[in-house]
């Protein structure tokens, strides 16, 4: 090889060179500005759009079109010891006598944590804010939900947008023969269920076992306990604690043949609360299954009751006095063409035992997100 092919050789290896080291120098640093955006988070933003109808409710808040809610999050490494991530979501507040419905909106941030990474023998620990550890729905986000709202079993007890509190949660892998996780934390105490105005912290616990039951199929049996300061009744002044424990039972199977193929999901929850006048015996329950009949297709049935709850946690029911018990039963079918969008319609029905509410409605959801979403718990 002559010197004049040598001389080629490198001018052609130096061009080709230069536009992967100028795209590494970009990608390190703005030239406008010269900030660098290497430890910019991952950025992503899901919107629930619902549009809804009620034979028997003839409010707004029931027959609309509306922003359901909006989450952004920020998801990123702070430095090698902790990640975080940061949740603020968006919805519509509750019309008040006067107002209209859907023209104000609340903001809040329903998770904002750091989780350490260097723990040892299996130990886990989160620091900050977000949803309760306990049973399978409340720790959801809203478009994780297997229908468009929440089990009544569940949210006449705990709300409509479940138990967000700032705290501590330790978790441990325990050594047992199949995969068990025993999760630990005290938290803020400022849920409607709680006395807000208390010093006093709540407390929690689950216990998480799974299996592989198959191939194809796992089983997930947990225990949930929660404890915190009873909220302050009117006419009883301030009470003592507040208690709640739940099981639940999830089994999912997932065709091994083929991508998209038929999948069958199966979960039950049962939640006891204790309340701190123990007025009643309350209990809630749901069973949701879920069908995976198409590549994009996914048809969901649940039946749901609660027995013996308190008005106030419920916000679907007006003027009823005393303890009620609801039972519900819905169905949806739901189109995803991705991980990244969903059309959902569906319709649920509501009765009241012993009373004179029943709500038939129907509703079409639509739900999308954009950038890069982290995933969610198993």
């Amino acid at each position: 090889m002559n010197i004049h092919q040598r001389l080629l050789g490198a001018a052609v290896l130096l061009v080709l060179g230069l536009p992967g080291w100028a795209a590494a120098q970009g990608g390190a640093s703005s030239t406008a500005t010269g900030i660098s955006r290497l430890m910019n988070p991952s950025i992503s933003l899901n919107t629930l759009l619902l549009g809804q109808t009620s034979r028997d409710i003839k409010t707004h808040d029931a027959n609309q079109i509306n922003l359901q809610e909006m989450e952004i999050q920020f998801s990123s490494i702070v430095d090698p010891f902790w990640t975080a991530d940061l949740i603020v979501a968006m919805h519509p507040e509750h019309a008040h006598e006067g107002e209209e419905a859907g023209t104000h909106y609340a903001v809040d941030v329903e998770k904002a944590i750091v989780e350490y990474r260097g723990m040892p023998r299996g130990f886990g620990l989160r620091v900050g804010k977000d949803f309760l550890n306990f049973g399978k729905q409340i720790p959801l986000h809203t478009h994780n939900f297997a229908f468009v709202k929440a089990p009544v079993g569940i949210s006449a007890f705990v709300g409509d947008h479940g138990l967000t509190e700032t705290g501590v949660d330790l978790a441990w892998n325990v050594p047992l023969p199949w995969w068990a996780e025993l999760n630990v934390y005290a938290t803020s105490a400022t849920a409607v269920i709680f006395d807000g105005t208390s010093r006093d912290l709540a407390y929690g616990g689950r216990l998480s076992n799974l299996w592989d039951t198959s191939a194809n199929s796992t089983l997930e049996f947990g225990l949930s306990a929660l404890t915190g300061p009873g909220a302050v009744h009117e006419m009883d002044g301030p009470s003592g604690r507040w208690n709640m424990y739940g099981a639940d039972l999830t089994w999912k199977w997932i065709s091994g043949t083929t991508t998209g193929g038929p999948a069958l999901y199966l979960t039950n929850e049962i939640l006891l609360p204790d309340p701190e006048h123990k007025e009643g015996d309350p209990l809630g329950f749901y069973s949701h299954l879920q069908y995976r009949f198409g590549r994009q297709w996914w048809l969901g049935l649940g039946a749901s009751v609660a027995r013996d709850a308190e008005p106030e946690h419920d916000h679907d029911v007006a003027e009823v006095h005393g303890l009620r018990t609801i039972r519900q039963v819905k169905a949806n079918v739901t189109l995803a063409p991705s991980e990244f969008s969903a059309i959902r319609l569906g319709m649920h029905y509501d009765e009241e035992e012993d009373g004179d509410f029943q709500d038939l409605g129907a509703y079409l959801q639509v739900n999308f997100t954009i950038g890069s979403h982290p995933a969610h718990a198993y």
